[in-house]
């Protein structure tokens, strides 16, 4: 029989890991006025970024209609795959999960198990990459999605940002409160509780933001052998690097990667942002 399907959506981030691992990944839309692009097939990371700076219209981000899904899923079916395990950003960001639900009703309910991860961005990457390694060493369709559901519980995500203008933009926090944060430079760190963004912490500066996020991160992880870590970033891959290179000096974690988040982040996050995922 053949291996279980793993599928997500394009806000886990994990790119070119999605074909070295047998991931299907459905792409989310991006728009800025009347452009209408998919997330990662017909505009790459670095266009994104580059339209965000200069377009005159902000972006704007939809989850793919159950249609997408549902086509995605009877193809995966008609070529053989025992079951299908569906792994999406958190219902509380985005109506992706919903339309993932959606169209597993209308393949088959039996044999496609969609699971809400209640993260995002490579919290949910590390999700999925784990889920596609449970597959791969012939886990059934029910085995893997138990443990990705666990895995859910376990996912931790901090982030911080240089500059409060894009969240202000995407109305996301009141004006008043970016002008007064650029000012103070008092920068968040931000994490997902719930399945929602969150403040984890605010500090002063950028710099003592991503140093306390790698203190945090490297004070969690507490067995290495097992440990799996992303560091993540919109175009900042020089910052990306060296937060890398310190958690890997720490800790020698089992899996560390960096990758470029995506519109869904990137919109409201701007240039320049770094976090880690990890599972400690």
């Amino acid at each position: 029989m053949s291996r279980v399907a793993v599928v997500t959506d394009s806000t886990a981030d994990v790119g070119d890991l999605a074909a070295a691992n047998d991931i299907t990944v459905v792409p989310l839309t991006v728009s800025f006025g009347t452009e209408v692009y998919h997330d990662g097939v017909d505009l790459s990371r670095e266009a994104f970024y580059r339209k965000l700076e200069t377009s005159h219209n902000p972006p704007a981000t939809a989850q793919p209609p159950p249609s997408v899904f549902a086509a995605t899923y009877r193809r995966l079916l008609e070529a053989g795959t025992s079951g299908i395990v569906s792994l999406h950003i958190s219902s509380r960001l985005s109506g992706t999960f919903g339309s993932a639900c959606v169209a597993a009703q209308e393949v088959d309910a039996q044999r496609i198990t969609v699971i809400d991860s209640h993260n995002v961005t490579l919290a949910l990457g590390l999700l999925v990459l784990a889920a596609a390694d449970d597959a791969k060493s012939g886990r059934g369709m029910a085995e893997v999605a138990e443990r990705a559901r666990a895995g859910a519980q376990a996912v931790e995500l901090l982030a911080t940002i240089p500059t409060l203008t894009y969240l202000a933009r995407g109305g996301r926090i009141g004006q008043l409160q970016s002008i007064l944060g650029n000012v103070l430079k008092i920068v968040p760190i931000i994490t997902v509780r719930d399945g929602e963004l969150t403040d984890y912490a605010k500090v002063r500066t950028f710099a003592r933001a991503v140093d306390q996020i790698v203190a945090i991160v490297t004070a969690k992880i507490q067995n290495r052998s097992s440990a799996r870590v992303a560091v993540l970033h919109s175009v900042a891959p020089e910052l990306a690097d060296s937060v890398a290179a310190r958690i890997r000096t720490a800790t020698a974690p089992a899996l560390l990667f960096t990758a470029c988040v995506g519109p869904t982040v990137g919109t409201h996050a701007g240039p320049g942002a770094v976090g880690v995922a990890f599972t400690p």
